[in-house]
């Protein structure tokens, strides 16, 4: 191998957030993140990233094969390298399970294991809670979401008790002695920023949020994390007409551990390996064939591979 070519990988899952409160008030964009629950799925990204020494800086990034703009993994690079005060070329190569923009952490989970690949690279010493701070950094100060990177780290079920980046922020997790499969369908339709923006949508979110967050701390079960899911999609008005039929199909048919996917025109389904088939099934009457997918609950978080 050239002696100037080093490569890294690392893997991150999926993230599923069920319900949540904004906190990003705070002028360091290390505590600002949010409050909320969700969980973690084995469907995520694998990142490969490849530097060359050379005199200038150069940044390519690829998810599935294809260059793309990628102005989350950019900002997780270039932060990378001008606090090590290094100019090289960097490849970012994501290998996904994930579909961009339907709520189930994709921008998060390409992040993260594009600073623990790159970190590991740049500082062998670096920790994955360091590492994980650049993803939020970028995560937060694109929009493109609060909580995610800090519950990725983590893996399982979770509840964020504290707004912010890995190491600042504070999670517990939610017990599951049976950890459910889960089935996903989401499609694009609902863009995080404008949410995240908005100041009437802001506040609505907040209202309901705080209220339901306290509950699911009160009382942290599986069972109570979905139901103030369901109340959470109802009472923000986030829930688009897709989910709300689709949601009232799976609970006619005895699939009531199901709720939307925040922030997208998405789904989640807990349910039965034997139940997998049946949910997909119900879920392919709603969102198209290529949308829906089988993965399971992600008991380890991100790292080196």
């Amino acid at each position: 191998m050239n002696s100037r070519l080093k490569k890294a990988r690392a893997f991150a899952p999926g993230h599923i957030t069920g319900l949540f409160e904004i906190h990003d008030g705070h002028a360091d964009p290390l505590h600002r993140g949010s409050v909320g629950a969700g969980f973690s799925v084995t469907a995520g990204t694998v990142t490969t990233v490849t530097v060359v020494q050379q005199a200038t800086r150069e940044i390519i990034v690829e998810y599935n094969d294809e260059i793309i703009d990628a102005p989350v993994s950019r900002t997780v690079v270039e932060r990378l390298l001008s606090q090590h005060n290094r100019n090289m070329k960097v490849r970012v190569q994501h290998e996904s399970a994930l579909p961009i923009g339907v709520g189930f952490g994709a921008s998060g989970a390409g992040a993260l294991s594009a600073a623990i690949s790159l970190g590991h690279i740049l500082n062998a010493d670096l920790t994955l809670e360091e590492a994980a701070r650049y993803a939020h950094y970028a995560e937060v100060t694109n929009h493109t979401g609060l909580g995610d990177v800090l519950a990725q780290v983590a893996g399982g079920f979770e509840i964020r008790l504290r707004p912010g980046a890995p190491g600042v922020g504070e999670i517990m997790n939610i017990s599951s002695s049976n950890m459910p499969h889960v089935v996903l369908a989401g499609a694009a339709g609902l863009e995080t920023r404008n949410f995240l923006t908005d100041t009437s949508w802001r506040a609505r979110i907040n209202e309901v949020g705080c209220a339901l967050v306290k509950r699911v701390v009160s009382n942290p079960t599986v069972e109570t994390f979905v139901a103030c899911s369901r109340e959470f999609a109802n009472e923000t008005g986030l829930m688009t007409e897709r989910v709300e039929s689709a949601l009232a199909d799976l609970s006619s048919r005895g699939f009531g551990d199901s709720s939307m996917v925040m922030l997208g025109d998405s789904i989640f389904c807990l349910c039965a390996k034997s139940d997998i088939a049946p949910a997909v099934k119900i879920l392919s009457d709603h969102w198209n064939t290529s949308e829906v997918m089988s993965t399971s609950i992600a008991r380890q978080g991100a790292g080196l591979i």
